[in-house]
């Protein structure tokens, strides 16, 4: 066969085959839009700050219910996408929120170096699978963040990373008192191990400062409304203890019944790698029941 008349064939079949991709393209149909007055938004209470959980609220201003069948999370600063199979109904002029587990924190700067505070500013894209009456539909939301939610939970997985690195801050198992009633006096010794100390095989290095601890809505320094440290930690160096004595914030049973963080620790950080900010350490069972009852013997509620 000449080379003139295997070209024209060669050029008849990519024709044939250009053509029948257009023709498959032409019947498949285009994905359905979402229906008008789907919005999205992000938000957390104080409770799903400690669960971590992200609170999105779908809203629907259409006229007509939406069945949200799976809902999808999207954010460069997280990993992986967060995800939501169980349907749920959003009415007419109405909304709902919906709990999802925090994915992991990706705390690595576009350039590539750990250590570094230029994390890429946190955005989430809502995907929803949807139906309603007029059958299934899918597409994206740009989730409002009203609060800046996203943007305070990459600050914080953030500085908490950096820290660990360094050192791990621990709670005491038990509050250490002495005296009884009124006169009773409570002391939390919180444990500071830096990283060589626990693992002595790592390469670890880097520091920290412990600027302060902020007193909660329960308890308060002995001294003030919060505990001034300036402790600096340093990776590879010695275990310390840090000890703050701990008195009421105020003296009313509501104090305890209403309590939701009031025996979560804020530590004040800054890091060696430009971090800073305030990172929660809480009290375990044994600690926060310990801490509540020395609350109502100091203020003699008991």
């Amino acid at each position: 066969m000449s080379r003139a008349r295997l070209n024209r064939r060669r050029a008849i079949s990519v024709a044939a085959a250009f053509a029948a991709a257009l023709a498959l393209a032409a019947c498949t149909p285009a994905a359905t839009p979402l229906p008008e007055g789907l919005s999205a938004q992000v938000k957390q209470g104080r409770l799903d700050v400690e669960a971590r959980r992200l609170v999105v609220r779908i809203e629907n201003a259409g006229g007509v219910p939406v069945t949200v069948e799976r809902l999808e999370i999207a954010s460069p600063s997280f990993t992986p996408a967060m995800v939501r199979d169980e349907p749920f109904e959003v009415g007419a002029d109405d909304a709902l929120e919906i709990r999802v587990p925090l994915s992991e924190t990706d705390c690595a700067p576009s350039g590539g170096d750990a250590d570094s505070s230029d994390v890429a500013a946190p955005v989430a894209t809502v995907v929803l699978d949807v139906t309603t009456e007029s059958g299934a539909a899918s597409g994206e939301l740009t989730a409002d963040d009203p609060f800046d939610t996203l943007a305070r939970v990459v600050a914080a997985d953030c500085l908490a990373e950096s820290v660990e690195r360094v050192a791990a801050i621990v709670m005491p198992e038990h509050l250490r008192v002495i005296g009884s009633g009124t006169e009773q006096r409570a002391f939390i010794d919180v444990e500071v191990v830096p990283a060589a100390s626990a693992r002595p095989s790592d390469d670890v290095e880097g520091s920290f400062v412990i600027d302060r601890v902020h007193g909660t809505t329960l308890l308060s320094a002995e001294g003030g409304a919060e505990w001034p440290l300036g402790i600096e930690v340093a990776a590879g160096g010695d275990p310390v203890t840090i000890t703050l004595p701990v008195r009421p914030a105020r003296c009313d049973a509501h104090g305890v019944a209403d309590d939701k963080r009031g025996t979560i620790l804020p530590f004040e950080i800054r890091t060696s790698d430009g971090r800073a900010g305030r990172l929660d350490r809480s009290s375990g069972d044994a600690l926060k029941a310990e801490l509540y009852a020395y609350y109502g013997e100091r203020c003699g509620l008991q």
